[in-house]
């Protein structure tokens, strides 16, 4: 109990950039955990000093990535941004590739082969619903774990789906999506997307 009161005291007391946040705690790789967790049952606490939407948006992401196992591990995660965003800037902080599971990520175009062949996660911008069908269909039979920051009902097909609320950030969950992605994910991370938004 005196643990996770302390990580939330960090976690409340951070006063600077997403890079000095993910920074402080490289070197704790149980720490890490922990703190993600709380970001993610208190939502509050993901807000950016600025009210910055795009630092709880990356905080999210890399909490849901955190938990996420695949069949072969792979190394980096290679996190694939595609079609227009608005929060995803965050992820694109050089730091996530010094974190203990390392994260790289880039901008690929929608309709480049890469995202079915290239990428561990899909972070989905806004599309329409033909392009919706499309993607469903392109990462089908691949282990994608894919995450979108615009689809409120979470019914499009991707495993994860932000909720963007002020500056606070949580997110639902397509267990459909997610089993047939073939990529695994700590049920706790389940359970805190069931407190957070209403149910599908």
């Amino acid at each position: 109990m005196k643990m996770a009161k302390n990580a939330v005291m960090i976690a409340a007391n951070t006063k600077s950039s997403f890079t000095s946040f993910v920074c402080a705690r490289l070197g704790g790789d149980r720490l890490l955990p922990l703190i993600v967790v709380l970001l993610l049952a208190f939502p509050g606490l993901a807000r950016a000093d600025t009210g910055n939407r795009t630092h709880a948006v990356t905080t999210v992401v890399v909490g849901i990535i955190s938990y996420a196992r695949w069949p072969s591990e792979p190394k980096p995660i290679r996190l694939c941004v595609t079609a227009p965003t608005q929060y995803a800037e965050g992820l694109f902080d050089p730091i996530l590739l010094s974190a203990p599971r390392p994260i790289k990520a880039e901008r690929v175009p929608f309709d480049s082969p890469l995202l079915s062949t290239g990428c561990d996660v899909i972070y989905l911008g806004n599309i329409n619903a033909g392009q919706k069908q499309n993607f469903i269909q392109r990462i089908h039979g691949h282990s994608i774990l894919s995450i979108s920051e615009n689809d409120g009902e979470c019914s499009a097909g991707s495993a994860f789906c932000l909720q963007i609320d002020g500056d606070q950030a949580s997110f639902k969950v397509n267990l459909d999506a997610l089993a047939r992605s073939g990529v695994r994910v700590h049920p706790n991370v389940l359970q805190l997307a069931r407190k957070q938004a209403p149910p599908l």
